[in-house]
């Protein structure tokens, strides 16, 4: 698979696809992340919001098109996921994306770059843990993880403007 850095030093863009659903307390991790960064009017596509989320239902649909759309560019996913009691309200940041749906026990990974909220206890039943996660603090968490990837993509543009190396440490603040 090509470097995220070869797909920007040959013009690739930026895509960040952000999976859940706004109904369910822990799953709308992604679309508070997608809806920050398009009021933000990040210079990059952004799929995936509060109003417009990629969920279970529409989502072979969304991947289709953006891998048929954005062939060449480097995609950062984010989404939901439960984790250890004691990495709840952590951030994980993947190099090779992330499996949305994990719950139905997919693990087909999509992304060059994956974030990853952890936002319940995967030892609990699974569906109470995302049911129930505490929305004030994934709030918070997708708002931290939403300026953290408007940084990065600021400073990945600003270093790919001026033809300077890309050091792929800026995207894992």
């Amino acid at each position: 698979m090509e470097s995220f850095e070869n797909k920007l030093k040959k013009g690739g863009q930026i895509v960040v696809v952000c999976f859940g659903t706004p109904t369910v307390n822990g799953d709308s991790f992604g679309p508070r992340v997608g809806s920050f960064l398009k009021e933000n009017n990040l210079p990059c596509f952004v799929y995936g919001t509060l109003e417009n989320p990629v969920t279970a239902r529409n989502m072979e649909e969304y991947i289709s098109f953006v891998k048929r759309v954005h062939e060449g560019d480097v995609i950062l996913s984010v989404d939901a996921s439960l984790g250890k009691r004691e990495r709840v309200g952590k951030i994980a940041v993947r190099t090779d994306g992330v499996c949305p749906a994990g719950i139905k026990g997919e693990k087909r990974r999509f992304g060059d770059v994956g974030v990853l909220g952890v936002v319940g206890d995967k030892d609990t039943d699974h569906i109470s843990a995302l049911l129930t996660a505490n929305i004030d603090k994934v709030s918070k968490m997708a708002d931290k993880v939403a300026v953290m990837i408007k940084d990065a993509v600021e400073q990945i543009l600003t270093c790919t403007t001026k033809s300077q190396p890309i050091s792929p440490e800026i995207i894992f603040k």
